[in-house]
């Protein structure tokens, strides 16, 4: 009996680690730090912002010294004839040098140094924005999930509404209390809510797989919106000031930027083709010869060392520095209007995720009126169908309004999150801080 009991005791404590288990779904965060891991596109970008923070460095090491040492070792066999007489030599030469060269003034290396420090500026930009990026896409399909899970549910009950009412109007016409009309149009929408059911079953499956491309994963279950969830305004609530935000801080429009002062510095980098270089060079060298079974031939021995300054300065290349400074300033133009491209759209971006997060909060307070009364319509509806005074069609229109009012109310509820954090990505604020805003919301 004891151990009968140690057995009981040990199936509820699988059953309710199993049952937590079960009960704890993923939610929003467990997703976006999944894709941090995971997300190929996220993984790329950082690997070229490390891979370009590394210039900074390879420009730095130009005005270091350059130090070289070589040597080599040579076997000579030689034989000469002279008047029918051969002579033989036969020796070695080995030669050791050490050489530094010190940039002293080259103009183009302090460009490119400069270039360098922006270059690491907008990577900085362009890794920050793919994160930026990652978030608003794991939303996109975390809520797509959760929207595609809903319509399934809402087909699935509106495919068992529909068939409970073709049963009713099948045993109604059976005993004459209605025309064979209305079991004919209840088996026609029925068909049509299995077939929406099979689409919204495979739709579902589709947004799974959209999200197991970024987090390689099939989560089993996700954490769904709580009704209770709020409908924040814009702080401040100011289209002016988020444009203004925007400009300042979008992510895309700084990197713009920085393509642009690249280009420009890209000018004098050029240009340096017609200025002088100076550099302190210097060497240290030994050579020797051996003797050795030398005839007629004795060892030398011989160091030297030497220090100076070396000036270059081209005098004329055919045209080809000249037209490469005309090349690079076409160049600097075009990423300026680039830069203008990007700042208007960042302005429309910022303006329309504004007027966007205002127009959803009014659309879910409608969408939540709406679903209101088409439950009250049905109420009624089928209130009038029992005494005769409505139609079946009209019990099965008032289900199909109170289906869609349930997939609109819940879409806009996910589409007022996603515009919110579109507003701030425009705004060039989104953080990891926001997921975990909208991560309380969850249950």
């Amino acid at each position: 009996m004891h151990k009968a009991f140690i057995s009981v005791v040990i199936s509820l404590a699988c059953f309710c680690l199993q049952s937590l288990s079960m009960a704890q779904a993923e939610n929003l965060l467990d997703i976006y730090r999944l894709a941090l891991t995971n997300d190929s596109a996220y993984q790329a970008a950082k690997n070229e912002f490390l891979s370009i923070q590394e210039n900074k460095e390879q420009s730095f090491a130009l005005f270091l010294p350059a130090l070289s040492f070589s040597a080599n070792y040579t076997n000579i066999d030689q034989t000469n004839t002279v008047s029918g007489v051969d002579t033989t030599y036969d020796y070695t030469s080995k030669n050791y040098s050490l050489s530094l060269r010190q940039m002293l003034y080259r103009h183009d290396y302090f460009v490119q140094h400069k270039q360098a420090g922006l270059q690491e500026l907008q990577a900085s930009a362009n890794f920050n924005k793919a994160t930026q990026d990652l978030i608003v896409r794991v939303a996109e399909n975390y809520f797509q999930i959760l929207g595609a899970t809903d319509n399934l549910d809402f087909a699935n009950a509106e495919k068992k509404a529909i068939a409970e009412q073709l049963n009713q109007a099948k045993q109604r016409f059976e005993v004459g209390l209605t025309a064979i009309t209305d079991v004919h149009e209840a088996q026609s929408r029925y068909d049509q809510a299995v077939a929406q059911a099979i689409a919204a079953e495979n739709q579902l499956a589709i947004s799974r797989e959209n999200l197991h491309e970024i987090i390689y994963q099939y989560p089993d279950k996700l954490a769904s919106l709580s009704r209770q969830n709020p409908l924040l305004r814009p702080e401040p609530e100011d289209i002016n000031a988020w444009v203004e935000m925007a400009i300042a801080q979008n992510l895309s429009l700084l990197a713009s930027e920085k393509t642009m002062n690249i280009a420009r510095e890209e000018i004098s980098r050029n240009r340096a083709g017609h200025y002088p270089t100076l550099d302190l060079v210097a060497s240290h060298g030994i050579s020797s010869t051996d003797g050795g079974a030398l005839v007629n031939l004795t060892g030398r021995d011989q160091e030297e060392t030497q220090i100076g300054l070396q000036l270059n300065l081209s005098l004329y290349e055919g045209g080809l520095v000249s037209s490469k400074t005309r090349q690079t300033a076409h160049l600097y133009n075009q990423s300026k209007e680039l830069y203008e491209q990007q700042r208007r759209t960042t302005e429309r971006l910022t303006r329309s995720a504004y007027l966007n997060v205002l127009s959803n909060i009014s659309q879910v307070k409608a969408f939540k009126q709406a679903l209101q009364s088409s439950k009250t319509a049905l109420e009624a509806t089928e209130a009038g169908y029992e005494v005769g005074t409505r139609t079946a069609v009209d019990v099965l229109n008032a289900h199909r309004e109170v289906f869609r009012a349930e997939r609109d109310y819940a879409n806009s509820r996910y589409n007022y999150i996603l515009e919110t954090l579109r507003l701030k990505q425009a705004a060039g604020s989104l953080n990891e801080d926001d997921i975990q805003s909208i991560n309380l919301w969850l249950k």
